[in-house]
């Protein structure tokens, strides 16, 4: 591969533009983003990053466009930060940005999210990533981060392409990560980390979701609300287990003491609810409840979380139409 890297980053959330920054700040990069309801705010003012970690830093992407049918040519990158609502629409409009040697970094919640891209591009690399960074983006570019920062990632195995070939990929990736000066760990395996992270986001999201209180105010709530939350947890557990992904014992009192410490946390969809925004509900619920289905696990708990998430998700969809 060429010194200089051509990059699409599709989605300009607060997410996005996180990863926007850093790969900006490779002089390797040259950085085309696919923004919508940020479009003009971006391509007049940049981006503006307020940054625990990282100070304030305004920064122009070498290019904003609205939709990758404006690309003339293939990137080396497509980095997938877009909230994984309508999947394989996402995945067909990306077609012309996707060339032979073209890797695909999903940067996403849930589980499954590798499949409709294998589907639809079969010969090329994945990179699969567990972002745990804090940000919100209060108005159209403007993006405040907190000190959370940490991407996992590892390889989704093509098994029609050398290993050589896809280690070289994820090398070039994760140095263009270095540049950016943010932390990252690889994983021979990401599977285990992205189910961690869904029992995490099935727990959090859905509770704060629908009971519009933040995770320190539900687990307070009554006496009941932590032993429930273990069951959702140990339900989601068993149906990772039963797919073959071994996690460790003690992941729901890690992921107990870590919440409690983090304070009153509010989370990306329980801010999606309150805004009337479509809801990631099928990657991080509606994924394990197909699972388990499928396997014969029983999960009461997360099935009656995700009959209400949807209808919840219905209102606000009917609402945006009205």
């Amino acid at each position: 591969m060429a010194d200089q890297v051509d990059v699409l980053l599709y989605g300009l959330g607060a997410i996005g533009s996180f990863y926007a920054f850093i790969l900006h700040r490779s002089q390797r990069v040259r950085l085309t983003v696919v923004a919508r309801s940020n479009y003009t705010a971006v391509k007049e003012n940049g981006i503006l990053l307020k940054s625990a970690n990282h100070g304030a830093h305004r920064f122009h992407p070498d290019r904003v466009i609205r939709s990758p049918s404006e690309l003339t040519q293939p990137a080396d990158y497509i980095v997938c930060t877009n909230k994984a609502i309508d999947p394989d629409s996402v995945v067909q409009s990306l077609a012309p940005a996707v060339g032979k040697d073209t890797t695909i970094v999903i940067i996403q919640n849930g589980v499954g999210n590798e499949d409709p891209f294998r589907a639809a591009y079969p010969s090329c690399t994945i990179i699969s990533c567990v972002t745990w960074v804090g940000a919100s983006q209060p108005t159209p570019g403007h993006v405040i981060h907190t000190t959370s920062e940490d991407t996992e990632l590892g390889l989704y195995p093509n098994p029609t392409l050398p290993y050589d070939i896809e280690s070289t990929r994820l090398t070039t990736f994760t140095t263009l990560l270095t540049q950016g000066q943010t932390p990252f760990t690889i994983h021979a395996n990401i599977q285990p980390t992205r189910w961690s992270k869904v029992i995490w986001n099935c727990a959090w999201n859905t509770l704060t979701t629908l009971t519009a209180q933040d995770t320190q105010s539900f687990l307070q709530s009554s006496p009941d609300a932590i032993p429930f939350t273990r069951r959702l947890m140990s339900e989601v557990i068993a149906v990772a287990q039963a797919s073959g992904v071994s996690l460790p014992s003690d992941l729901i009192d890690t992921q107990l003491a870590r919440i409690k410490g983090l304070g009153a946390v509010r989370t990306s969809m329980q801010i999606d609810r309150e805004n009337g925004r479509p809801m990631e509900i099928e990657v991080i619920v509606g994924t394990p409840v197909r699972k388990a289905r499928e396997l014969g696990v029983d999960t009461p708990v997360l099935e009656a979380l995700y009959v209400l998430l949807r209808a919840v998700d219905g209102e606000g969809r009917r609402g945006q139409k009205i």
